[in-house]
């Protein structure tokens, strides 16, 4: 059996507000299963140590993990990576969303072994960054510090004054399929197309 990583921690963004979902899409089951409850069980073969960035820690009691609210509220994404990293290992984190329900361990387990010389570790797919499937340093914290008080909302607002590592699309094919693997569930329509 291959070790979990304990040098790098995962923290799974549940905090949005589900409004073109339309309910809490969190919980909301796939093949039975709660969203959240998928992601969980593909990052704990790889993680020795997972939590939760959501304000309202009380829709996640029954999952026993840790749950740690945004230090900077209504900053969606960054906000949580920036939460994230306050509480990361030395090694730093990887930061995925709660509404992917199709996650590949072997590719984050691969990813892992890429992060070395970079501060973030991130997929780049159709032109664009998936960055809540990506690896973050500590290093990053202060950047995106920086990029909250300038009232920076976009995550990339701070990759320039960061060592970025892109994993683009030919890479991860060779794993697994991008068109599955990113896929986010927005709308309830989203999930008839599975």
């Amino acid at each position: 059996m291959t070790p979990l990583l304990d040098s790098i921690n995962a923290f799974i963004i549940a905090g949005g507000r589900s409004r073109r979902f339309g309910r809490d899409k969190a919980l909301f089951p796939v093949e039975g299963v709660p969203l959240i409850e998928r992601v969980i069980s593909v990052l704990g073969g790889i993680f020795a140590e997972i939590s939760i960035i959501a304000d309202d820690h009380g829709r996640f009691s029954g999952l026993g993990l840790p749950c740690h609210a945004d230090i900077v509220k209504g900053w969606g994404p960054l906000g949580g990576i920036y939460t994230a990293l306050h509480h990361a290992r030395p090694g730093g984190c990887f930061v995925v969303a709660c509404d992917m329900p199709f996650l590949s361990g072997p590719l984050i387990r691969a990813m892992a072994g890429l992060t070395a010389g970079s501060d973030v570790l991130i997929p780049f797919l159709n032109g664009n960054y998936e960055a809540l499937h990506a690896f973050y340093s500590p290093g990053c914290l202060e950047p995106i510090g920086r990029s909250i008080q300038r009232g920076e909302r976009r995550v990339v607002s701070f990759f320039e004054e960061v060592a970025v590592r892109r994993v683009e699309s030919a890479w991860i094919k060779e794993i697994a399929d991008p068109a599955r693997v990113f896929i986010n569930i927005n709308y309830l329509d989203d999930l008839e197309k599975f």
